[in-house]
Order: structure tokens, then sequence, then C-alpha cells
């Protein structure tokens, strides 16, 4: 039996408040702007606000076959609604129905570049935009999307530290691990208490460290590789030499008269 996710975030804002510590999950619980989660969850059915503040409700109280019917209600009425395809790609997730998910985060795409387009300084839009190519399994263009993300990120924006957090972790997917390590550094300048964060960058140190390292194998394979072959066209060349003074002294032998 699983525990809800109302209880487990209880329990984690309790021992986070014991540590001083005010880090929130990042990524899937992570919101775009206060009004983007503001809105009346008594409001009528046919409000596709309601529909999809009610279906997230539902999403952390464990409740994911509630909050998919909600959230599908949500996006029949508003197809524009770009977070409640998201949502409900979360949420089709969570039910182990992963073509049905795959297909809500790919409408979450397409909102998502829509609205990038619309209004192309958005931090939040490019943050989920990222997300969604990342449950796609789509990393290149996630890292993209994510770096106009904290590219267009304002000094006193919410959860700032996350939008780095996700981007060095499609970073590390793609085994960019410098660009991890400068992204993670960020967050944790911004947050010394993300935790994630700093367990991420020692992985990506490490991972940094083996690319050295097997650069810099594989730069004296090539030297030692380069010198051998030195080594053989030297030997052959005075071989070639050699041969040469040796045909000419017995030609010249044979071409001088015996002497008696």
């Amino acid at each position: 039996m699983r525990v809800p996710r109302s209880t487990l975030t209880a329990l984690l804002a309790l021992l986070l408040l014991q540590t001083g510590c005010s880090k929130r999950p990042a990524g899937q619980n992570a919101n775009a702007s206060g009004a983007a989660q503001q809105g009346a969850t008594d409001a009528p059915d046919g409000d596709a606000r309601a529909l999809y503040e009610r279906g997230v409700d539902a999403y952390r109280d464990d409740r994911d076959e509630e909050a998919v019917e909600d959230l599908e209600k949500a996006v029949e009425l508003d197809p524009d609604f770009a977070e409640a395809h998201y949502r409900l790609g979360l949420a089709l997730r969570a039910t182990d129905r992963k073509d049905e998910s795959d297909k809500a985060f790919g409408d979450a795409v397409k909102t998502y570049e829509k609205l990038t387009r619309q209004e192309p300084k958005n931090a939040d839009a490019y943050y989920f935009l990222g997300l969604c190519y990342e449950k796609l399994g789509k990393y290149e263009d996630a890292a993209r999307a994510l770096k106009d993300s904290v590219h267009n990120l304002s000094e006193t924006a919410e959860n700032r530290d996350d939008k780095y957090y996700e981007l060095a972790i499609v970073q590390y997917k793609l085994a960019q691990y410098d660009e991890a390590v400068a992204a993670l550094n960020k967050a944790l300048e911004i947050n010394p208490n993300n935790y994630p964060a700093s367990d991420l960058l020692e992985k990506a140190r490490a991972g940094a460290q083996r690319v050295d390292e097997i650069r810099r194998h594989q730069e004296q394979l090539l030297k030692q590789k380069n010198a051998n072959a030195n080594a053989n066209a030297n030997g052959n060349s005075n071989a070639g030499a050699n041969a040469n003074t040796n045909a000419g002294a017995n030609a010249n032998a044979a071409a001088s008269p015996p002497t008696y």
C-alpha cells in the first residue's frame, strides 16, 4: 500500500522545518506562476481551471484515476491549457498508461511551444516545456528549453534553483558533466539547502573526472601510436638506405675486373 502523497508532503515539510530547510520538490509539483495555480476550487465543473485544480489535488492525494478524469475534462474544455496537459501526462504515467501519457506530454509540448512563441521571455513556459521533453526522453530538446528558461529568469523569480537543477539533470543524462556541474553550482548558490542538487553535484563531478581520464588515456594512446608509426617509418627508411648501399657495392664489385 502506498503512502498518500499528501502524507509524505506533510512529513517532509515537518522534517524540513526542523532542519531549517525550505526546499520543495522540483519538477512534478513545481508551480508555473502564482496566477497559474490560483483558482476557485468550488467553481462549477464546467470551469477548466476548477477541474484542473481538483485534478492536481487528486494526484497529490494519490487518487490518480480521479486526477486523470478531471484533467482530461480540463483539457477538453480548454485545449490550450498547457499545464493541464502536462499534469494529465503525470497522472497517466502514474497509472502505467505510457502511450496515453506520452500523447498528453506531446500535447503539452505543442501548447508550450505556442506559448513561448507568444511570450518569448516566459521562463516558466520554457521550464515546463523542458520537463515535457524530458518525460518524452528527448533530452537535447529538454536541455534547449531549460537553458531558455534559466536565461530568462528574473532575480526575484520563485524556485530559481529548481530550474537550474532540472537543467543539470538533463545535462547529466546527456553526459554533459561539466555543464551539469556549472548548473548545479548555480542552483546551490541560490539555495544552499537544495540537497538533491548537492547529491547530483557529486555524481556530475565524478562523471567529469571519468571523462577527463578517458580523454587523457586516449591522448596517450594517440601519442604512442604516432611514435610507433614514426619509428617504423625511420626503420624502413634506414633499411632502404642500407639496401641501396649494399646493392651499389655489389654492383661495383661485379663491374671491377679481376686482378692477378
